[in-house]
């Protein structure tokens, strides 16, 4: 099911060393990614790193908020998505959960898999308040540094710290019970996601999203605002706007097309939400976006933040 999620490809999962870094700088990533602000996974883990400003990162069951100087471990297979103020810069350093290995029939495997695995571990803030924090702190700043000035043996350096991260995460950190399975909230929450992800430009009732998790309405809608703090509603119409910035940066299509793509009917409608959302009309953000893109910025869009 989870396969079905938008945006979760890793760009260099097929080179010989698949490892990815994202540095968001003042709204701008080294590497565009339209997954950052709607509900995504990969099958890679992901270790946040926030230089400057506040982060927050949202999964099914919290949101995390990561001061600067601080960072986040996020498991592979973990719905997640990321928010943060313009002015913040942070990275994201991402590599498949499934290369970070000894060689075969290691017994080092088996005792980072608890880390690996997806389960045991989902979601790990990092901080100063121990000693083993900010040892994973400062090997975060590392790879930081890392991404200005490539060091000499640079895959080896990247894969010795990202091994040791993940060896600080399992000597230290509270591990759940490795048999744990999501519970029904979560399974028909990710259900609802997903049929959102495939289905978002079709006229979808809420009669629709309670099939797809097999489940009534009244409890399809209780699941949802328990993992999500919002509606499917309010839900599906952010996941259709962020697709329409996606389209007015990548294409030349004509406004009333790219709303009627994503599955607004009515113009009016759509130029009102995007405002709302996006703080410009369709067409001002689409002249602001591709100007700077020409200029050879890639800009990851983004929300506003409510104040």
């Amino acid at each position: 099911m989870a396969k079905s999620y938008p945006e979760t490809t890793n760009p260099n999962a097929a080179q010989a060393f698949p490892y990815l870094v994202r540095e968001v700088r003042s709204g701008r990533s080294t590497t565009f990614d339209p997954g950052f602000h709607v509900m995504h996974w990969h099958s890679d883990v992901q270790f946040l790193y926030a230089a400057d400003g506040t982060v927050d990162v949202q999964t099914l069951h919290a949101t995390y908020t990561v001061h600067p100087g601080e960072g986040l471990f996020l498991s592979r297979d973990v719905v997640h998505c990321i928010r943060a103020a313009q002015t913040a810069h942070y990275y994201n350093f991402i590599y498949p959960a499934d290369q970070l290995h000894f060689a075969p029939g290691s017994p080092a495997n088996d005792d980072l898999a608890p880390i690996l695995d997806g389960t045991s571990l989902p979601v790990c803030p990092l901080t100063m308040e121990t000693d083993w924090g900010r040892r994973a702190l400062a090997q975060l700043q590392e790879l930081a540094a890392f991404t200005e000035e490539q060091p000499d043996a640079y895959a080896a350096n990247i894969l010795v710290r990202l091994l040791d991260l993940v060896l600080l995460l399992r000597l230290h950190a509270s591990l759940v019970q490795a048999a744990r399975t999501d519970d029904a909230n979560t399974a028909r929450t990710k259900a609802v996601l997903q049929y959102i992800a495939l289905h978002y430009a079709d006229d979808i009732t809420l009669a629709d999203l309670a099939a797809s998790a097999q489940c009534s309405k009244s409890a399809c809608l209780r699941a949802f605002r328990t993992c999500m703090a919002t509606t499917p509603y309010q839900y599906l119409i952010d996941y259709r706007l962020e697709q329409a910035a996606l389209l007015l940066r990548q294409t030349q299509d004509p406004v009333a097309s790219i709303a009627e793509t994503v599955g607004f009917h009515h113009l009016s409608l759509f130029g009102k939400s995007f405002q709302k959302k996006m703080g410009a009309t369709p067409k001002a953000y689409r002249t602001t976006k591709q100007q700077i893109e020409s200029q050879g910025a890639v800009l990851c869009f983004g929300t506003k933040k409510s104040s």
